[in-house]
């Protein structure tokens, strides 16, 4: 049973005007705290090394694509490495750009396995994007484990800091557990689905089909359990997810490396649990831009490193991380879009996309 999914819109002027407002307040910041010895420590920066952060970030995304695509082979899915490096790109360029807590982004994945992949449906598209949500969840949470078990029997962090983390951790687990609940419970997702059509229909006086919403429900489910029998699929997907999580990770190490400071690979594993916990959030403000980058500098400056050397730090992990993944994605967007376009039956449903860019 296949389903029609659209791309997420991007409103341009919007994003501009937000990133612009995140990007002000980020300024103010860095102005009381002052610009010439942010400047001296930038200067400092040894450009070959911290280069290896940008091949770090590729190698991440790349890991993630491997960990998708390997859950992709079990539903018979025959798409190229290349294809699912371009649609996991594309996924981060549109999750910083329209913060709705990584569910547009998920929903490029599909869109785009819909397209590119024959005989493709629904319920196995979105399967396997769950999947991978769920497996590429597990280095994250690990990694955030022993960060934070660093930071209580290791360091002096404060306890705000302490706070945080374990908030954050908390959270974490309990969103997993009811994602995870979602996806393999019988009828979580049923009584989920059913309770919103019960409100669309009364707000906006429509009927909806819910039989066939419960049909795509049960298969999805389906898809879930069989995934859940191939032991060594996941294990070979995890093995992919551990390797992106920390290749994403290494890039603040690199980073600190190329400015001569030593920061513990422990201590790193907290403050980019906290960094990706805000991305996912749905803000405002796109990629978190501004409220991250500040975060980021407190809790670095918690675990001993000197305030304008950790800004520096958060501005060069930023613009790996954030600015050019983002820029990446964006290409890798567009490269999609016009491979879609190339096939006259499914040129008008991304035109509208592609104008956008």
């Amino acid at each position: 049973m296949n389903r029609e999914i659209e791309l997420p819109s991007i409103n341009p002027r919007k994003s501009i005007v937000l990133i612009a407002l995140g990007m002000g307040v980020y300024f103010i910041y860095l102005y009381h705290v002052g610009f010439h010895n942010v400047l001296e420590s930038l200067a400092n920066v040894d450009p070959a090394v911290f280069s290896l952060g940008f091949f770090l970030a590729l190698l991440g995304v790349l890991g993630d694509s491997l960990a998708w695509r390997k859950v992709a082979e079990k539903f018979d899915y025959s798409v190229s490495i290349a294809d699912m490096f371009y649609m996991y790109l594309s996924c981060i360029f549109l999750n910083n750009l329209i913060p709705s807590g990584s569910f547009s982004g998920e929903s490029a994945r599909i869109y785009f396995m819909e397209k590119i992949v024959p005989n493709s449906r629904f319920d196995k598209s979105s399967a396997t994007v769950a999947a991978t949500r769920i497996i590429t969840a597990v280095p994250f949470f690990v990694g955030t484990l022993v960060g934070l078990a660093y930071l209580v029997f290791k360091t002096d962090a404060p306890a705000w800091a302490l706070a945080a983390c374990s908030g954050i951790t908390i959270v974490l687990l309990f969103v997993n557990a009811i994602f995870f609940g979602i996806c393999f419970a019988d009828n979580w997702l049923d009584r989920i689905i059913c309770t919103i059509i019960d409100f669309v229909e009364k707000l906006f006086h429509i009927s909806v089909d819910k039989n066939l919403c419960r049909g795509i429900v049960s298969q999805f489910h389906q898809s879930m359990q069989m995934l859940a029998t191939h032991k060594k699929t996941l294990f070979i997907s995890t093995f992919w997810a551990v390797a992106a999580w920390l290749s994403m990770t290494l890039v603040a190490s690199v980073t600190f490396r190329s400015m001569g400071i030593k920061v513990p690979l422990e201590a790193v594993f907290a403050v980019y649990a906290v960094m990706i916990f805000l991305q996912m959030l749905p803000l405002l403000l796109p990629g978190g831009v501004g409220l991250v980058d500040i975060v980021m500098i407190t809790l670095f400056n918690a675990i001993g490193v000197p305030m304008h050397e950790a800004i520096a730090a958060t501005i060069l992990i930023r613009v790996v991380q954030l600015w050019f993944l983002t820029a990446v994605g964006g290409l890798a967007t567009v490269h999609l879009v016009r491979k879609i376009n190339k096939d006259p039956s499914k040129r008008g449903l991304t035109e509208h996309v592609a104008k956008g860019f």
